[in-house]
């Protein structure tokens, strides 16, 4: 498989935490599940520990890391409940000219209520990406927001397509943010996973539909799981690499 490079660039790449594959940041709940929920001397019982592509899904890309610690809350500012965020004090983000690093606020008109989960608010943040993405020619990157994240992440981060080949300009992206309790305040962490980058190289596509062969099936089925375990793995899954 030939091997391709994808790189981020940015003049304060010295200061910034720098993207590392997603395999390094896997969410807590998937780290501490165990691989069978019951005795497992019979090799039964597997749990998602097991699963190949939800393993993928955990290791194939490149995360976007939060620079620095943001602080969101909500306070009423002429009667009218606000979200409002800022970072440590003592860092003057004018210093750093064209840094991108903060957040920023999307025109309510851009989405409808539609697009909005019942327990995030309705406004639509913008996240402020410092890098500069660079894939090979006929290369695109998918923005998503990292896969199975677990009930406890905060943000949302929408999807998105982009042609990193010929795009040169940082990518920002749009999240939503779970509501805070009044009072209450809410610090997304330096470090914290903000977007799952995923190249891919773009290819014309044409869909068709076939009768399934059940003998066919059949046979596939009995020589697919004449293993007791790791069937998928064995037979069909194939190694990615993102470093």
């Amino acid at each position: 498989m030939l091997q391709k490079t994808i790189i981020f660039k940015s003049k304060y790449n010295n200061l910034l935490l720098h993207p590392v594959p997603i395999k390094k940041v896997v969410p807590d709940w998937f780290k501490k599940l165990k691989k069978y929920w019951e005795q497992s001397y019979n090799l039964q019982n597997p749990t998602a520990k097991k699963c190949m592509p939800l393993l993928d899904s955990f290791t194939s890309g490149y995360a976007i890391l939060n620079p620095v610690d943001i602080i969101f809350w909500s306070e009423i500012v002429d009667n009218e409940k606000r979200i409002q965020w800022r970072i440590n004090e003592n860092i003057n983000l004018d210093d750093y000219p064209d840094i991108n690093v903060g957040i920023q606020h999307h025109n309510l008109n851009q989405i409808n209520d539609s697009f909005v989960q019942e327990n995030e608010y309705i406004v639509p943040f913008k996240f402020l990406n410092p890098w500069v993405i660079q894939t090979p020619k006929n290369y695109s990157c998918l923005f998503l927001n990292p896969l199975n994240s677990g009930k406890d992440r905060r943000i949302r981060t929408l999807d998105a397509i982009v042609e990193t080949d010929n795009y040169f300009s940082q990518v920002n992206f749009p999240f939503f943010l779970k509501k805070i309790e009044e009072e209450e305040n809410f610090i997304l962490k330096k470090g914290e996973p903000i977007a799952l980058v995923f190249p891919f190289q773009r290819d014309n596509w044409k869909m068709k539909i076939q009768d399934l062969d059940v003998n066919e099936k059949a046979n596939n089925h009995f020589s697919f799981f004449s293993s007791i375990v790791d069937n998928y793995k064995n037979n069909s899954w194939r190694r990615k690499n993102y470093d």
